[in-house]
């Protein structure tokens, strides 16, 4: 079924989507590495975000992209944007290269995704195409799984004895300089013509409305638990700089809603616009992937709890290797699971699934809750692994759903836009959780006698006092945050069942 096209296709989608999540189990490393502030968490999550931003408005833009230049074209454009983000990664001295790369990088692992879905549709029987399209998903998914333990490998098994991290990013190259290779045997010369007037077909007015949206609504959340900080509380009692940003939060916030209803306007009366028209005019389709959208905000809160907590109680040795250990349960039964979800959907239905799903993953973070503990990093397992299960369960299911209900000429529209659902809610569940976080730090250290540092004090003295002081006065109270966190998942992992609910109804309307 599979041809050499396809293959190195859900290979870089899998390299790309291992990239998504890598950073989740490198970032304590590389803080401290690139000289960034360990309080100033609403700055460094850009590492995440400017990735996750990229990636979403990649989907849309490069799928468009590819039917008009051809395929070969747009996936070699993917894989040279791939390719340069990660030597810029890899060559970072500063958190703003670091965020630079990864948007860079973000760009070429999201074109990459529906372009091997649109080759699907070019390359399969219609009676295959759903069956294919099941697979680049499940690549999708096996690689944010993969990612933090793939990190967490190199960084501890490679015998670099300093930045080992910066290898994450430079085995990237020589691996997508092969899929370079294999996707030139593969395709050969590209036979589509196209004339430069074809590139009116491109929404670019749709893509910069909903880029200026997202990096405004994403800036806004991440600096507004900034917001009325006083000098002696919040990050700033642990260390933290100045925000530059929190006094713009309302101009942020006001210039994200003019974009993103200028993006919803320009949508319907677009001729060719960036997301399926059609399909966002479906309710059934709408509900699927708000169900999309809150599962992937649940998703991205562990996976940025994990390795906050363990730097928390780890030794800087050893936090790469245990926040994969950690993680290892977690992605584990998701995968596990996750193999067994059609059996469980053909047995009870996929909305069936679906629900218990949602539900196993409500009841894994009210455990994690009430399991954590700030002396035993393993108090974790059991929440993680009931998560986990439940992810399993639910996310095969919000994968098929939306295409099984969506034309056979819109399949692979319907799969990428429920990707990208959730990937926006993850990208807008990590702001919130930072800005979540930094208003309770906030509120906690209230009366803790801020750390500053002094005026001949050099910066790597300062920042082993810093580190000194949050191990010794502020970790009870981050992990503190963190429970509460866990429980604000459950709570939005339990509000899913509601467009869950929605989404039969609408069915049953049709």
């Amino acid at each position: 079924m599979l041809n050499r096209g396809m293959i190195a296709g859900l290979v870089c989608v899998l390299l790309g989507a291992i990239d998504l999540t890598v950073v989740a189990a490198i970032l304590p490393r590389m803080i401290p590495d690139l000289g960034i502030n360990t309080a100033d968490i609403d700055r460094y999550i850009w590492a995440v975000n400017g990735y996750l931003v990229a990636y979403i408005v990649a989907i849309p833009l490069f799928g468009r992209t590819s039917d008009i230049i051809g395929r070969h074209r747009t996936f070699i454009v993917c894989l040279l944007l791939f390719l340069i983000g990660s030597v810029l990664c890899a060559r970072a001295d500063g958190l703003g290269e670091l965020v630079a790369g990864r948007t860079v990088q973000g760009l070429g692992g999201g074109g990459i995704l529906p372009v091997t879905i649109a080759l699907v549709g070019d390359t399969l029987s219609r009676r295959q195409q759903l069956a294919g399209i099941g697979i680049v998903g499940a690549a999708e998914t096996i690689g944010w799984m993969l990612g933090p333990l793939y990190g967490a490998a190199v960084v501890d098994l490679l015998p670099v004895s300093e930045e080992a991290w910066r290898w994450v990013f430079w085995i990237n190259v020589p691996l997508l300089l092969g899929a370079l290779l294999l996707v030139r045997r593969s395709f050969g010369y590209e036979s589509q013509r196209f004339e430069m007037r074809d590139l009116r077909r491109l929404d670019a007015v749709g893509a910069i409305l909903l880029a200026i949206g997202l990096v405004a609504i994403n800036l806004a959340l991440a600096s507004s638990g900034e917001v009325g900080a006083q000098a002696r509380s919040g990050l700033r009692a642990l260390g933290g700089t100045v925000n530059p940003l929190a006094g713009q939060v309302p101009w942020l916030l006001t210039l994200a809603v003019v974009a993103l209803v200028g993006f919803a306007l320009w949508t319907r009366r677009a001729r060719h616009p960036l997301l399926p028209r059609d399909l966002l005019g479906t309710h059934q389709f709408l509900a699927v992937i708000g169900v999309n959208f809150l599962i992937g905000a649940v998703l991205m809160i562990a996976m940025v709890n994990i390795p906050v907590f363990v730097a928390l109680l780890t030794e800087p040795d050893a936090i790469s290797r245990t926040t994969a250990m950690l993680l290892a349960p977690f992605t584990l039964s998701i995968a596990a699971t996750s193999f067994a979800a059609g059996r469980i959907a053909d047995g009870y239905g996929e909305r069936r699934a679906a629900y218990v799903g949602v539900v196993l993953i409500s009841g894994g973070c009210i455990m994690l809750f009430f399991l954590i503990d700030q002396s035993r990093a393993w108090s974790l397992v059991p929440g993680l692994i009931v998560a986990g299960i439940g992810l399993g369960v639910v996310l095969p299911p919000l994968g098929s759903i939306p295409v099984a209900s969506a034309a056979v000429g819109d399949r692979g529209a319907a799969a990428s836009t429920a990707l990208m659902f959730r990937l926006l809610g993850m990208t807008l569940g990590a702001s919130a959780l930072t800005a979540l976080g930094v208003r309770r730090l906030q509120t906690l250290t209230g009366r803790v006698e801020p750390i500053i540092q002094g005026a001949n004090e050099s910066t790597a003295s300062f920042l082993d006092r810093q580190r000194q002081f949050i191990e010794q006065h502020a970790l009870p109270l981050s992990v503190q945050v963190i429970q509460e966190t866990f429980l604000i998942a459950a709570c939005i992992a339990a509000l899913a069942l509601i467009p869950l609910w929605l989404a039969g109804r609408f069915r049953a309307a049709d």
